[in-house]
């Protein structure tokens, strides 16, 4: 797991094992519209199936080990509010948003292809076509505002709820697939 603390707030970034990935793939394969932009709920029996192996529990993990490097705390309980997947093709935008709860995640499930004069396009301030991008206050000099990643399948993101983010539209051939979740996290006083 590898963290991120450009402006304040600590995003994560780690991979899913592709059998994870692949197994949330054929669900959303089954519940997602192959033509359009779709938002579909996972549900619940989908997400707690497989125990030890179970979406559930490998995000819960994360959770855990997220909170566990932001804020030196332990979670004593991770209580997951959503899980859904989110279908997007050329030129749909995910606006500027954040997430309830405490902690959020995105995981990248399909990739489109983008070619190299598309994603060299910014947007304002620098963000790039396709990109998945989290904003924190204003710009100010020295300061910066806006971190930007490049998605790949397996990618999974954890950051404060709270946090702003933005997934930039993009032209090129393909589906841009995630799974996002939000939590809420009781965490044992010391």
């Amino acid at each position: 797991m590898d963290f991120y603390s450009p402006f304040g707030p600590m995003i994560a970034k780690l991979r899913l094992p592709p059998a994870i990935v692949a197994r949330i793939n054929a669900y959303a394969d089954q519940v997602v519209s192959s033509d359009k932009s779709t938002e579909v709920l996972l549900p619940r029996e989908f997400v707690a199936e497989g125990g030890e192996q179970s979406l559930a529990h490998h995000a819960a993990k994360l959770v855990r080990r997220y909170l566990a490097r932001a804020e030196n705390s332990q979670a004593d309980r991770v209580d997951f509010d959503l899980f859904w997947v989110v279908s997007q093709y050329a030129g749909t935008p995910s606006p500027v948003h954040f997430h309830s709860g405490d902690v959020a995640g995105v995981l990248y499930l399909k990739v489109p292809d983008i070619d190299e004069a598309e994603e060299a396009r910014t947007y304002v301030s620098g963000r790039q076509a396709g990109y998945i991008n989290f904003l924190i206050g204003g710009k100010q000099r020295l300061s910066k505002s806006l971190v930007s990643f490049k998605p790949q399948v397996g990618d999974f993101y954890v950051f404060p709820g709270w946090l702003l983010h933005v997934a930039e539209p993009f032209r090129g051939a393909g589906e841009r697939r995630s799974m996002s979740f939000n939590a809420v996290v009781g965490v044992e006083d010391a």
